[in-house]
């Protein structure tokens, strides 16, 4: 039907040669039926996804609880076992995706009196970014991906094209579903010094809830053998655009100071990084934290303090939604069968995008490949920045863990995918020389670890905390780009207060879904 609307061969000669008030061009018109045309494409495809779901009716649900098994719409829902020792005098929160964001979710609900059901696809958690990462934790640390500085860079990097470019555009992402829309909003809240300053206050305010959050799991016996760094060094190549972050910083409420380069000329790794850099700060709430280790410590201690209210439902793949005619959701049809809940929260990451599209919500996030390097830290750097510090440099980040460096940096907008041999990619070996420039440090390739992963960036690098608009108990927990384990906690308690309606709609308005357009 669409086809032959758009290539209807009298309604374009009526749009395009017809003379409706003698316009002066008709270049106009033409772009105006296009636009339209799209629009109209975009909306047909929303109603599509969400007709794709399950609509049943009161008579088919007390069928279905009654008969175990329902047949609708061609297809046998089954019910899944979980949902006999659901309990049905507390509220029951499923959360689909098992990284670091759905277990701290879990955690905070669990505390609040709910009882979860975790589902996640794979047979282990954290299997994605949750699994192997920079191990850097920076709640108030935020120099965002997307913003005018990154944007020039990308295309600059994108029209010449060069071997040390380490932040590069492909325009394959565009072909990611959402990809012209996540576009449209880029360059709409990422290129001016207002929409700049003004995420690094929003994005502090969220540092301001995860350090209090941060503060009680501390205490809960998570974080053993973590959290050994004195603070994290960042390194600016431009003094004038270092005290530009700093102002950002200064305005936010952001503690740091700048560093007296002199107090770093004991070793030989400080003398030759520090000559490099006209411009160090030092900020005392950055640390390092292992996000794999963080994620198990989570799962065992929620298994552990409440065994009748916390399933985890591994090789679990959601499929759709089941849902009223008021659009109300009531479970999820997954692999192996129907999981009935009170309310859910989607913290797939990436893959997030591909469930609420079911609901006809197109969730603007991209992929962004960065790489990752694990290697023993060398007996020459006993004692140097590189041994007690984390480092921020322009090209790459750098943390020692139990005498484990981890090396972290560059960055690809592309299509989604995964490399069968990271080692001999661009990033990796751009991680590789850069450690050889900035620290006079040979990595051995035999004898380290390296691994890709693509990040759900958004257009403007902030989370999406938000509250289904036409689906009332359905959220949002994604989009966290590199900060998914700095940010977790404090995203979770947003999340809960949401759920419960505590919270004004202004508090959070610039991490909810509304910011966008044509979502």
């Amino acid at each position: 039907m669409i086809k032959k609307i758009l290539f209807n061969s009298q309604l374009y000669k009526f749009c395009v040669h017809q003379k409706i008030y003698k316009p002066k061009s008709k270049k106009g018109l033409n772009l105006l039926l296009f636009l339209f045309s799209l629009g109209f494409i975009n909306q047909y495809t929303k109603y599509r996804d969400y007709m794709s779901n399950i609509f049943l009716s009161q008579q088919e649900v007390a069928d279905f609880h009654k008969n175990k098994q329902l047949q609708v719409d061609k297809k046998t829902l089954r019910y899944h076992e979980i949902n006999i020792k659901r309990n049905k005098d507390t509220e029951t929160a499923v959360i689909i995706g098992g990284g670091i964001v759905g277990l701290s979710q879990a955690l905070k609900l669990l505390q609040k009196g709910y009882s979860v059901i975790l589902i996640e696809k794979e047979q282990f958690i954290s299997t994605k970014c949750s699994a192997f990462n920079g191990n850097i934790y920076n709640p108030y640390l935020f120099n965002p991906l997307i913003s005018k500085y990154s944007i020039k860079t990308m295309l600059n990097n994108y029209i010449n094209p060069t071997d040390t470019a380490t932040q590069r555009f492909s325009f394959n992402s565009l072909l990611e579903p959402g990809g012209i829309i996540w576009l449209i909003n880029a360059l709409r809240l990422s290129t001016s010094d207002e929409q700049f300053d003004k995420s690094i206050q929003d994005m502090t305010k969220l540092g301001q809830i995860q350090e209090q959050e941060f503060e009680k799991i501390k205490k809960m016996g998570l974080l053993e053998k973590q959290l050994t760094a004195e603070g994290e060094l960042s390194f600016y190549k431009s003094a004038e655009y270092g005290k530009r972050i700093s102002q950002s910083f200064e305005n936010a409420g952001i503690e740091f100071k700048e560093v007296d380069k002199t107090k770093f000329n004991q070793h030989d790794i400080d003398r030759h990084l520090f000559q490099n850099y006209p411009y160090v700060i030092k900020l005392d709430k950055e640390n390092n934290l292992d996000t794999k280790q963080l994620s198990i410590n989570t799962l065992k201690y929620c298994q552990k303090h409440y065994p009748n209210k916390f399933n985890i439902l591994y090789g679990t793949d959601f499929k759709e939604f089941i849902m009223n005619n008021n659009r109300y959701v009531l479970g999820i049809n997954t692999n192996k069968g129907v999981i009935y809940g009170d309310a859910f929260i989607i913290c797939a990451g990436l893959h997030s995008k591909y469930i609420t599209k079911k609901l006809g919500v197109t969730l603007p996030i991209m992929p962004c490949r960065g790489w990752i390097i694990e290697s023993e830290l060398p007996q020459s750097a006993k004692g140097s920045v590189l041994d007690k510090m984390v480092l921020k440099l322009p090209t790459l980040s750098v943390t020692n863990l139990n005498n484990k460096l981890r090396i972290s940096g560059c960055q690809l907008i592309d299509q989604e995918y995964k490399s069968d041999d990271p080692l001999n990619e661009w990033g990796a070996q751009i991680l590789i020389k850069q450690m050889k420039e900035q620290f006079n440090i040979d990595l051995d390739r035999q004898s380290i670890s390296v691994r890709d992963c693509c990040r759900p960036l958004t257009p403007d690098d902030k989370i999406i905390l938000s509250k289904l608009q036409l689906n009332r108990n359905v959220y949002v927990n994604a989009g966290h780009g590199s900060r998914g384990m700095s940010q977790c906690h404090g995203c979770a308690e947003v999340i809960y207060q949401l759920m419960k309606g505590q919270q004004n709609k202004e508090d959070y308005s610039a991490f909810d879904l509304t910011r966008f357009l044509f979502v």
